[in-house]
C-alpha cells in the first residue's frame, strides 16, 4: 500500500502554539487516517484522525457534492459590525477576524466558571483555577444582543454554559431574555445537579423557555466510570433529572458523553440504550470525544485518542448496523435554509467543517429495535432533492407546473392519494412560498419507501407530517417519536488542531473584550479552549472573589448523592 496525502492544512505546535502546516495523509502501515506536522523548535508530531479511510474520504466529497457553502460569511460591512481586521493570523486574531467564513449558529455563553462539580475531565477546567469568571446579566445581554445583530446572518440558536450555568440564579431570566431577543433554540449545557435537586428549579428554566437541555451523560448504572471522569458517582442524580424533566412535560434532552479511550468507550451501548427506553423525554445522544491537554508521547496520544471514526463502529456494533451512514454536519445546511425559508426565519447553514462532526437519526421502530433510517427512504437522494429546490428558491426559479407531481404513483399512497393531489391542487394557487412547498413535498414522495406504511407505521407518520408541513416544527417532531438523533463533536485539541475546521467552526462563544467592555468577542469554540480561554479569563477574573476548593465541592456533592441512595 502506497502512502495517499488526503488535503493540507495549517495546524499548530502543541509546545508553543506556533502556527506549522501539517498534512492529513493514509498511513500505508495502520491504514489510518494521520495528520503529521512539524515545528522548527519542537520536531515532529503525529494524531490519528481516524480509523476508517475510505468512510472519511466519503464524507470529505458528500458534504462538498450537497452544496456546502461558505455563502454565509461574516465579513464586515461596516466597521461596527466587530469583525477585525488580520493582524497576527489564524487562530489568534479571533474577535473575529474577517478570515472566518461561518456565520455562527450558535452563540455560546459561558456565564459562569464556578461549578458545583470539580471533574477530572473539563474544558473550561473550572474548578481548578481558584479564581471567578462571571459576566453580569447586562454584560450577558450585550452578548446576545451583538449575536443577534450580525450580518447577513443572525445566531439563531443560544447554549447557556460554564462552569455550571444552573449556578446562577438569574438563569431562568437569562432565557427568557434569550428568547425575547429572537434566539429560536435556547440550550443549558448542566451537569444536572440543581435540576436533579429540584422539580421546581427544572420547571422554572422550562417555563422560561429553555428548549434543549445538554445533560452531562458519561455513563449508566457504573460507579466506578462517573468517579474517574466526574469524581463522585452521579449514576443516581442523573436518574432524578429524566424524572423532573418527564414530571415538567419537558422533551428536548440530549444526552453528552464525553468519551475517554479506555475509561468509558464501553458504556457506549449502554447510553444508547438509556436513550431508547426514556425517548419519551431524551430527543438523542451528543457525543464528545476527550479533548486531550498537556505535553504528552506519541505512544500516550495513540493509549488515549478516541476518534469519531472509533465511535462510529462502537454505535452499529451495539446496534447491529443501525447507522448506515453517518453523515457530517453540513450535509442538511441546505435543507435548513429551506425549511427555514419555509418558516418565514433568517436563513441558517450549519457549515461545518467535515470533521467537525457527524448528526444522523437512528429510528427506533414499531417493534422497539434499532433500525437505519434508510429502510424508510432514501437519505442521500432527499438531501440532494431538498438542495436542488433550496437552489431554485435562492435563484427564484419556478418549477413548470407539469413537475410538481413529476413521475409519482399515486396509487402506491393507497387512502392518501386523494388528499396528496388536493394538497398539491390547493397550495399552487396561493404564491410563490406555497408553490415550492408543493414543489418540495411533491418530489420528496419520490424517496419515500413502500409509502403503503404511512398509515401504519409511526415513524413514516412523524415523515408525513414533515413533508406535508416543512418547516422546523415538525422537523424537530420527526425526532419526538422514538426517532433518536445520534450525533458527535469531536472539539480539538492542539494535537488535532486543523484552521480549515477553525474558519468554518458555527458554535461561537461570546465574550467582553477585556480591553473594550463595550465592545464583544466573538471566537470559535476550539480556537478558545486551545489557544484563548486561560487569557480572556485571567484577564476578565473579579477582584477578591475565589472558586470553592475542589475537595470541598466533591464532599458536598458525595454528601447528596449518599441522601439519594437512602
Amino acid at each position: 500500500m502506497t502512502e495517499e496525502v488526503i488535503r493540507r492544512t495549517t495546524s499548530l505546535c502543541p509546545e508553543c502554539l506556533t502556527q506549522i502546516p501539517a498534512e492529513i495523509y493514509v498511513d500505508p502501515k495502520t491504514n489510518w487516517v494521520m495528520m503529521r506536522k512539524n515545528c522548527k523548535d519542537h520536531g515532529d508530531f503525529k494524531d490519528k484522525i481516524s480509523i476508517d479511510p475510505e468512510e472519511y474520504k466519503w464524507a470529505q466529497s458528500f458534504t462538498d457534492e450537497v452544496g456546502s457553502t461558505i455563502n454565509n460569511s461574516t465579513k464586515p460591512v461596516c466597521v461596527s459590525s466587530g469583525i477585525k481586521p488580520i493582524l497576527n493570523g489564524c487562530p489568534y486574531d479571533c474577535g473575529i477576524c474577517e478570515n472566518h467564513e461561518s456565520a455562527p449558529c450558535i452563540c455560546l455563553i459561558d456565564v459562569t466558571n464556578k461549578c458545583n462539580l470539580a471533574c477530572p475531565i473539563c474544558f473550561a477546567n473550572a474548578s481548578a483555577k481558584g479564581y471567578v469568571v462571571e459576566p453580569t446579566f447586562d454584560q450577558i445581554v450585550q452578548i446576545m444582543k451583538h449575536f443577534r445583530s450580525m450580518e447577513p446572518y443572525p445566531a439563531v440558536m443560544l447554549q447557556l454554559a460554564g462552569g455550571e450555568p444552573t449556578i446562577r440564579d438569574d438563569l431562568p431570566e437569562i432565557i427568557r431574555t434569550g428568547k425575547e431577543l429572537g434566539f429560536t433554540e435556547t440550550m443549558v449545557s448542566t451537569n444536572g445537579v440543581r435540576m436533579g435537586k429540584s422539580f421546581e428549579y427544572t420547571k422554572s428554566l422550562v417555563d422560561a423557555g429553555m428548549d434543549a437541555v445538554y445533560l452531562q451523560f458519561d455513563a449508566t448504572d457504573d460507579p466506578e466510570v462517573w468517579k474517574k471522569v466526574r469524581g463522585v458517582n452521579l449514576w443516581p442524580l442523573k436518574k432524578k433529572v429524566i424524572e423532573n424533566c418527564r414530571k415538567a412535560g419537558f422533551y428536548g434532552l440530549m444526552l453528552v458523553p464525553t468519551v475517554a479511550k479506555g475509561v468509558n468507550d464501553h458504556q457506549i451501548g449502554n447510553i444508547l440504550d438509556y436513550a431508547k427506553e426514556n425517548a419519551d423525554v431524551v430527543s438523542g445522544v451528543v457525543f464528545q470525544p476527550v479533548s486531550l491537554c498537556g505535553r504528552i508521547s506519541f505512544e500516550e496520544l495513540m493509549d488515549l485518542r478516541y476518534t469519531t471514526s472509533d465511535l462510529k463502529h462502537a454505535i452499529n456494533e451495539h446496534t447491529n448496523g443501525g447507522i448506515k451512514r453517518f453523515y457530517p454536519i453540513a450535509t442538511t445546511a441546505k435543507f435548513t435554509k429551506l425549511l427555514a425559508w419555509f418558516d418565514d426565519m433568517p436563513e441558517f447553514g450549519m457549515t461545518s467543517h467535515q470533521d467537525c462532526g457527524f448528526a444522523t437519526i437512528i429510528v427506533v421502530n414499531d417493534k422497539g429495535e434499532w433500525e437505519p433510517i434508510e429502510n424508510f427512504f432514501d437519505a442521500e437522494g432527499l438531501i440532494k432533492w431538498a438542495n436542488n429546490v433550496y437552489d431554485m428558491v435562492h435563484d427564484k426559479k419556478v418549477p413548470k407546473p407539469t413537475g410538481l407531481l413529476g413521475s409519482i404513483n399515486l396509487e402506491e399512497y393507497g387512502g392518501l392519494a386523494s388528499t396528496i393531489g388536493k394538497f398539491v391542487d390547493d397550495i399552487t394557487s396561493l404564491g410563490y412560498k406555497q408553490m415550492m412547498k408543493a414543489y418540495f413535498f411533491a418530489g420528496i414522495l419520490k424517496y419515500i419507501k413502500n409509502p403503503g406504511k404511512i398509515l401504519s407505521s409511526k415513524t413514516y407518520q412523524s415523515f408525513a407530517k414533515l413533508v406535508f408541513a416543512p418547516n422546523l416544527a415538525t422537523a424537530a417532531n420527526f425526532l419526538h417519536t422514538r426517532n433518536l438523533m445520534i450525533s458527535a463533536m469531536h472539539f480539538q485539541d492542539a494535537y488535532n488542531f486543523d484552521l480549515n475546521r477553525v474558519k468554518n467552526c458555527l458554535v461561537h462563544y461570546g465574550v467582553i473584550d477585556p480591553d473594550n467592555p463595550s465592545k464583544v468577542r466573538e471566537i470559535p469554540f476550539c480556537a478558545m479552549n486551545t489557544v484563548h480561554r486561560e487569557n480572556i479569563e485571567q484577564a476578565l477574573a473579579l477582584d477578591g472573589e475565589h472558586t470553592e476548593k475542589p475537595e470541598v465541592i466533591t464532599q458536598r456533592i458525595s454528601s447528596y448523592i449518599d441522601s439519594i441512595d437512602e
